[in-house]
């Protein structure tokens, strides 16, 4: 399978999203959308790791998702929630991003990579979850247990997982993704 190594680094961080989520958020109608979000986080990556170089695929995803701060995409409150549960999930599976929401939010702030209104918009959503700190990582041992008791990942499991989202929304981001890639090669 191409890019095994990056199917098997999203499909454990979305396994984090999902619990970051169901451990989060309390509000029954925030819960249910970020739960249904939770179920296609990702997924066009995941595709798009079966024919195209991660490095092409993780920057088309970017340019597209409204979860990702680095585009001009319209963003609601519930793509910042997003936001936030991508950053806070990312230290449970990714020795490359070991901060959470918090510790990262702050990074980009110092770091004049993100605005102070956007800043202050996720701030605002981890007081409300109550991750505003910087322990919320480290002082989780039921989530890092979770997480170090997934099942290594095996290509059918990525395969399953990739046809239930294709089966399951058939508006899927596919001919989205594919009609990016034929715009970008006519440039």
């Amino acid at each position: 399978m191409k890019n095994m190594q990056w199917c098997i680094y999203t499909y454990r961080h979305r396994k984090a999203f999902e619990y970051c989520v169901r451990k989060l958020i309390k509000e029954p109608a925030l819960r249910d959308e970020m739960l249904r979000r939770a179920r296609i986080h990702d997924m066009d990556k995941m595709i798009m790791y079966l024919f195209l170089d991660q490095k092409e695929a993780q920057e088309i995803h970017v340019k597209t998702k409204p979860h990702h701060l680095e585009n001009q995409l319209p963003r609601t409150y519930v793509d910042y929630v997003e936001t936030v549960i991508d950053y806070e999930c990312a230290p449970y599976t990714k020795p490359d991003k070991p901060l959470n929401a918090c510790d990262f939010t702050k990074l980009l702030l110092d770091r004049k990579v993100l605005d102070v209104e956007t800043g202050e918009k996720l701030i605002a959503i981890m007081e409300k979850l109550g991750i505003a700190n910087s322990d919320s990582y480290t002082g989780d041992a039921e989530g890092q247990a979770y997480i170090s008791g997934l099942p290594e990942v095996t290509e059918e499991m990525i395969y399953e997982e990739i046809l239930c989202y294709v089966n399951d929304n058939p508006d899927n981001e596919l001919n989205k993704i594919l009609e990016y890639k034929r715009k970008k090669e006519r440039r």
